[in-house]
């Protein structure tokens, strides 16, 4: 294969790539910087209690700058968040619906704020929030 065919090769494959990620949903913008995008009110385990979903949203950026994820358990979570409010494919991992309830999805009215554990240790693996924040 010479050089021009290969450079044409990896243009085609970049191009495939990035509509993939854009039909899948996947964002390369980390959680912490999407959850900027919902706002910046203080988390406090009372402020997130007496929250609406829309406030509880603008907390999300506080509570990720607060806690390092990695030393947080699943029980860990709910006992600072309270019981999941949505369902991200087990039960195991706590899932919250924030922000706005106009923005629609498979998971309900609003982002669903998962968090990843692992199986054996209950240990926070990875945050998402579903589907990403757009600007």
């Amino acid at each position: 294969m010479d050089r021009h065919n290969t450079s044409n090769g990896l243009r085609l494959l970049s191009m495939t790539l990035s509509v993939l990620m854009t039909l899948s949903g996947c964002s390369s913008e980390s959680v912490e910087d999407q959850a900027k995008k919902l706002g910046q009110r203080e988390f406090t385990a009372q402020a997130w209690k007496a929250g609406t979903q829309e406030e509880r949203g603008q907390m999300v950026a506080s509570f990720l700058a607060r806690y390092k994820l990695a030393d947080l358990s699943a029980k860990e979570v709910r006992g600072l968040l309270g019981p999941s409010t949505g369902y991200y494919d087990y039960d195991e991992y706590p899932a919250y619906l924030v922000g706005p309830r106009a923005v629609k999805s498979d998971y309900g009215d609003g982002y669903l704020w998962v968090f990843i554990t692992d199986k054996r240790h209950g240990k926070v693996q990875k945050v998402l929030l579903m589907p990403p924040v757009r600007d």
